[in-house]
This record gives structure tokens, sequence and C-alpha cells, in this order.
């Protein structure tokens, strides 16, 4: 009889929080493989002509694809440096489960709680590279920026259902607001699950990232 293991779970279930304005320590530093159930629109693929025989088919267009956040790299451009970097809300919040493993495996972000209706905003001016609604981060929102020189995405989970203010190709600026805090998908309670990479896809504790380059 084959034994199927159990899936790490990438999104977030909080913990315990700090006080407010508490932040972790540079904890574990160790990049891991994303994983991840959420969907997201990549986009129609165009029509294809096929020649046989003397004649033409033009194909119908095939439809929407669909890839989890996880196998989603970080390869889309921002259109300019940003020159500033916020954290995801604009003003200090506990921290409930940090960056490292834990009880459901390994966390790959942190959780962020900031209490149910509080505006959830753009760490640094980017690109909206994808949004989506289902599986384990709930309502999701995913956004490349560059940042002294270097790309880097940032993505916020769980928002409340309806209530994203991006949609996928849109430039966004630091500070604005793309989201509600909800508790959609993998969620006992409101709070986003943010997590920080670069092009090699592997996540790491953005606490000591947002520590360097944020401010409020």
């Amino acid at each position: 009889m084959l034994f199927i293991g159990a899936m790490a779970v990438a999104t977030s279930l909080p913990a315990a929080a700090f006080g407010p304005g508490s932040q972790l320590g540079a904890a574990n530093q160790s990049h891991t493989q994303v994983l991840g159930e959420q969907s997201l629109f990549v986009g129609d693929v165009p029509a294809a002509s096929l020649s046989r025989d003397g004649y033409s088919v033009l194909k119908a267009p095939a439809p929407a694809r669909t890839a989890s956040v996880g196998g989603y790299n970080c390869t889309v451009d921002a259109p300019a440096e940003s020159t500033r970097v916020t954290w995801p809300y604009d003003h200090p919040v506990k921290i409930g489960d940090g960056f490292g493993p834990r009880a459901e495996g390994f966390h790959k972000g942190v959780d962020m709680l900031a209490g149910a209706d509080t505006p959830v905003q753009s760490i640094a001016d980017g690109v909206v590279f994808a949004t989506g609604d289902g599986g384990t981060g709930g309502v999701f929102v995913g956004i490349s920026h560059t940042v002294g020189g270097q790309r880097i995405c940032s993505m916020y989970m769980h928002f409340v259902e309806g209530s994203l203010r991006v949609s996928v190709g849109q430039i966004v600026t630091a500070g604005q607001v793309i989201g509600i805090t909800g508790r959609t998908g993998n969620a006992t309670v409101e709070h986003t699950h943010f997590e920080l990479y670069y092009a090699d896809n592997a996540r790491f504790d953005p606490i000591p990232w947002l520590n360097a380059h944020a401010s409020y």
C-alpha cells in the first residue's frame, strides 16, 4: 500500500501575536522552494493556424491557463525604480507566525495581524503580476518591484472577497491601497500573509528587509 506524505502549506494560520509594532528577529534565513495551491490568471492563448493537405485550419483559442502562486517566478520587470518603500500597513501592526518552520510546515512569509477591514498597501512602486481567489491563500495579489536596482516581488494573501483594487498589469505606487485585510482561504483570523522573494523564487524573511528599507 502506497503512503502519500502530507503536503506543506505555503500560507498562514497565525499563532500568538506580539505587541503592536513588534518585529521578528532575523530568525531562519534559509531559502526554500515555494509551494502553493492558489490559482492565478495567466492569460488567453492566441489562436493558431495549422496547415495540412493544402488547406488551413484555424484553431480556437485555448482556455485561460492557471498556475500555482508557488510555481510563478518573479520574472516581471517593474516599469521603474521605486523611490520609496513602505510597510504593507501605514502603521505598526502585530506579528503572528513568523518566517520559518512551524507545525504545519515551513512558513514562507509572516502573518501581519492588522484586524478586519484594514487597508493593505503596496510596499513600493511596481506592476501587478498576479491576482486570484482560491486555495489556501484565498484572495491574493503579487506585485513586482525594482528596489536598489534589483527585481523583488511581494505577495499578499487572505484579502476580503471582492476587495481587490488592482488588476494584473496595473502600475501601482508605494503606499497605494490594493485590498482589504480579510480571512479568505486557510485563515482563522483576519490578517495578511506577506511574502518577499527575488527572481530565484525562494522566499526569505521579509522583516529584516523591511526594517532596512521601509518607513511608514
